[in-house]
């Protein structure tokens, strides 16, 4: 596997009238996630428009030390924790960074997606 960083997104859906429980045992994998080793960032999200969708962002070291997290016992035990009061399998994406150095950039008020006039 590579060791470039990983950018991950987890999504998770919880059952109506499960948000509570299902946010209580992601808080508890973020906690414990965040002192693994390979993790440089990890934070757990909630949906404002819809508050069944909780959604983990992370970074981490390499894609060894992700799949040593997603096969962690912590995070097999959370996962089947979870099973019941969630509407479908997590949905996992990963990313790896593209974006440009910096110093290449010319000097203009520009964003990564659009030029500020």
């Amino acid at each position: 596997m590579s060791n470039r960083v990983i950018h991950c997104v987890l999504d998770f859906f919880a059952k109506p009238g499960s948000e509570e429980k299902v946010r209580t045992i992601l808080l508890s994998v973020l906690e414990r996630a965040r002192k693994e080793d390979g993790c440089l960032k990890h934070k757990l999200f909630q949906n404002m428009a819809d508050p069944c969708q909780f959604t983990f962002i992370g970074a981490w070291e390499s894609e060894d030390a992700l799949e040593d997290h997603l096969t962690s016992d912590q995070y097999r035990k959370a996962d089947s924790d979870i099973k019941k009061d969630v509407t479908r399998p997590m949905d996992q994406k990963r990313y790896k960074y593209i974006q440009n150095d910096p110093s290449l950039v010319p000097d203009t008020k520009a964003s990564g997606f659009c030029t500020l006039i």
